[in-house]
């Protein structure tokens, strides 16, 4: 990560390493760059859902180097062709390397014991490949995540820099953290454009749907949502929520549009939870998971054709039934071409 390398240990190096070879295992030359983060700094809070950061490489697709016979994205889009979605001769298809970070903290982050009447200390870091095939009417994704959970996340070191950076109080209880666990998971997610008006040199609008599901020892769910988007030169990814750690779904087609432009966005997603880790695993710690959790979000962005800039916020019902209060965070993007 980023961030992390300043603070690090050298003990540490070795991870970190291993974990930026995964991101970076397809080829380098070309492709897609993204770095999104979430923070709850943005919102004015610092409790909850504290911290999330993600780097992406999306491969060039498959159809740009029909020659290639030993690029994975190709390769991955003939095993997986039985698959719905995949395959189709007027899709692009490429493969999509991710890092992501995340941490959650209690309300109090001054005090050294635990806190059992709140949330525990969580730090969770994985990696994961996903094959990505889209056009301009439609994107699905298959994809596959392994990490871990406890102190080799290094979501300590990771908020402490973020935290001295920033001014805030540093955090004390990392000590009682989850841990150490190792996760992994599959995930599937298809999206549709269900509507786009407007000139292709004038005001645009398109409307959007998306179902996903994903089945992991972290998080099992299901999610359904719809976005709408205004804006000019609006590019083929109409997806709204281009900032979203939870997948690498905002990449495909996001640098594609004709020409520089601007977007604002809106978008709501209801997701059913089963399983949550910090449910099943957080012993002492009064955390209860509600099965049924609402989100929402706008936003805004920027755009050329080699750079995209998003800023937004968020928020949800509560995560837990035990604390009523929702999360709200807010999310800031940068996808660039190689």
């Amino acid at each position: 990560m980023l961030t992390l390398t300043i603070r690090c240990h050298l003990g540490q190096v070795p991870r970190l390493l291993v974990l930026t070879a995964m991101l970076l295992a397809g080829p380098a030359s070309g492709g897609t760059l993204s770095l999104s983060w979430d923070n709850d700094l943005l919102t004015g809070e610092d409790k909850g859902y504290t911290n999330g950061l993600r780097i992406s490489y999306l491969e060039e697709a498959a159809e740009n180097k029909p020659d290639c016979r030993l690029c994975l994205s190709g390769r991955t889009r003939d095993a997986l062709t039985p698959l719905p979605g995949v395959g189709a001769p007027e899709s692009n298809h490429a493969l999509a390397w991710s890092l992501r970070q995340l941490m959650l903290t209690p309300q109090d982050i001054e005090r050294r014991e635990p806190q059992y009447d709140d949330i525990p200390y969580t730090g969770y870091l994985s990696g994961s490949v996903t094959l990505w095939s889209w056009d301009d009417r439609s994107i699905t994704g298959y994809g596959v995540s392994a990490g871990v959970i406890g102190p080799d996340s290094m979501a300590e070191e990771a908020q402490e820099w973020v935290h001295g950076v920033t001014g805030s109080t540093n955090p004390r209880g990392w000590d009682n953290q989850l841990g150490t666990d190792w996760v992994g998971g599959v995930q599937a997610l298809h999206a549709r454009r269900a509507l786009k008006t407007g000139q292709a040199d004038g005001l645009q609008q398109d409307l959007n749907w998306l179902v996903s599901a994903e089945a992991s020892n972290f998080i099992s769910n299901a999610q359904i949502g719809a976005g709408w988007r205004f804006g000019t030169n609006l590019p083929d990814n109409f997806i709204s929520d281009y900032a979203g750690l939870s997948s690498s779904v905002g990449m495909p087609g996001i640098l594609d549009a004709p020409g520089p432009g601007w977007s604002v966005f809106v978008g709501v997603l209801g997701e059913w939870i089963p399983y949550s880790y910090l449910d099943e695993r957080s012993g002492r710690y009064q955390y209860d998971q509600e099965p049924l959790v609402g989100h929402a979000g706008i936003g805004a962005s920027l755009h050329t054709r080699d750079l995209h800039f998003s800023v937004s916020l968020r928020t949800t019902t509560s995560q837990d039934a035990t604390n009523k209060e929702p999360l709200s965070f807010g999310t800031v993007s940068l996808v660039w071409r190689l």
